[in-house]
């Protein structure tokens, strides 16, 4: 159930796009095709903020609690609403958002087949991160298939959290794991999804941080006071720094979109009143962890990106 499933008086976004049907392709040239004109970029923009977090919970990380499965210097990632892979390919290859677009735009003709089998090729010729590898979790199985073949991701998991306690594998693959990044999905899964991954890397022992950008039509604390009550975590909006969405399709969603930010307290005046959606940043890391925000943003430290 999503967050507006569950609190509907909260929420004027009646009018939010539906992209529901690009979201479950066998391949994500549709996906682009969509929202590529309407400027989609929190992968790339939340890209530096992910690197930071990364280094940080690589020195926080208390070895005796590596699995025997986990490489030595291997970081294992979580990516929550994963879809076709994307954080992945930014993350581990020689890639930008941009790049992604043209590169789905050229293939029109093939078949799915022929572009999973060419997508396949693609990310191996480019990839650059060998100590990173990603995690899949999201309930669109086409999408997981997709990023999983290609060799996106490491592993899959077309599972939806929110109606169901994590399936023997999944259980399993998430006891690897030391951070959780989650770009755009808060709004599609509740505080219980990250709950849920949460215990099991708890079980393991492990030191678990979560980066959630969060649309800010949509409430985190909800989601910060669980995985602190539950699972003794902290965490932190990151201050003094926005980072843009996507435009909206129309002006029903971008009225729709400034009365909920108003709603949450917020100002949406140069910013959703402007015509984007806009994410904050939330960092959530272990009790003791020592973590300044101004760290985590280095050299993005701006208002606005």
């Amino acid at each position: 159930m999503t967050i507006e499933e569950q609190e509907p008086e909260n929420f004027n976004n009646a009018h939010k796009a539906d992209f529901k049907s690009i979201y479950n392709q066998p391949d994500p040239r549709a996906y682009f095709a969509t929202l590529t004109p309407l400027g989609y970029q929190i992968p790339q923009r939340a890209l530096p903020v992910i690197d930071r977090v990364l280094a940080l919970s690589s020195v926080t990380h208390d070895a005796t609690t590596t699995s025997d499965n986990v490489e030595p210097g291997v970081i294992k990632i979580l990516d929550v609403c994963c879809s076709y892979g994307i954080n992945a390919a930014l993350l581990r290859h020689d890639l930008d958002l941009d790049g992604l677009a043209a590169h789905y735009a050229s293939t029109p003709k093939l078949s799915a087949a022929e572009q999973t089998a060419a997508d396949r090729r693609f990310f191996a010729s480019r990839r650059r991160r060998p100590g990173v590898e990603v995690l899949g979790l999201d309930s669109a199985p086409g999408a997981v298939s997709y990023a999983v073949e290609t060799g996106l991701l490491t592993a899959g998991f077309a599972e939806d959290l929110e109606v169901s306690e994590p399936s023997p594998a999944l259980r399993a693959a998430l006891r690897e794991v030391s951070v959780v990044v989650c770009t755009g999905g808060v709004g599609y899964v509740s505080a219980t999804t990250f709950a849920r991954a949460a215990a099991c890397v708890r079980d393991a022992g492990r030191r678990l941080w979560v980066v959630s950008f969060v649309l800010r039509v949509f409430p985190f604390e909800g989601v910060a006071a669980l995985l602190a009550e539950e699972h003794g975590l902290v965490t932190e909006r990151v201050e003094g720094a926005v980072f843009r969405q996507r435009r909206f399709v129309s002006g029903e969603e971008r009225r729709a979109a400034v009365e909920d930010v108003g709603r949450r307290g917020l100002d949406g005046t140069g910013l959703e009143a402007d015509g984007w959606f806009w994410a904050e940043c939330w960092v959530t890391r272990p009790r003791g962890a020592e973590a300044r925000m101004e760290d985590v943003l280095g050299s993005v430290g701006v208002l606005r990106v």
